[in-house]
């Protein structure tokens, strides 16, 4: 059976995934903050965009909590984890009711969290955004970046991982 663009249909949400575990990528969190209500969340769904204007895009879905934040605000930072940095990455997926209290962080120039000793942050206003399915794309003009010379931390098949192997099971 194909779609209306001529794809073909009827894998399980359960094939989606074990493929999409295939892809390697880096392990993000992505911050947003509304008044004094902070939040994170744990992504791999980040894309660079464009050089000319900066843009980034992330994959939210529209569930999580900082859907709406991101929403209302239009601002996120993606702070990209260093190797080390599983706890943060499992912190953040957890969704704990106050996610920055044990959390070293400052604020950056759009107003939401730069988590301490991360590999990269991406400060970013956003742009434009677009529902697919149960997520919202949001593409994001950054605005400031601050990277380090540090190891990433990746995400492939279950396990976070660094350039080096794997480091732990998620």
């Amino acid at each position: 059976m194909f779609d209306d663009v001529g794809a073909t249909t009827g894998i399980t949400a359960e094939e989606f995934k074990r493929a999409m575990r295939r892809f390697a990528a880096s392990v993000n969190v992505i911050t947003t903050r509304e008044g004094n209500t902070m939040n994170g969340m744990t992504a791999t769904a980040v894309c660079s965009v464009s050089a000319e204007p900066p843009s980034l895009l992330i994959i939210v879905n529209r569930s999580n909590r900082s859907h709406p934040i991101i929403i209302r605000t239009r601002t996120f930072t993606v702070n990209m984890l260093a190797e080390g940095q599983e706890h943060l990455a499992a912190h953040f997926a957890s969704r704990p009711a106050d996610p920055f209290e044990a959390v070293p962080h400052c604020l950056g120039s759009n107003g939401c969290p730069s988590i301490d000793g991360a590999d990269a942050h991406l400060e970013c206003f956003v742009s434009n955004q677009f529902d697919s399915g149960s997520h919202t794309i949001f593409i994001g003009k950054i605005v400031a970046t601050w990277v380090t010379e540090g190891v990433p931390l990746l995400y492939h098949d279950g396990s976070y991982r660094s350039l080096g192997g794997t480091t732990k099971a998620a």
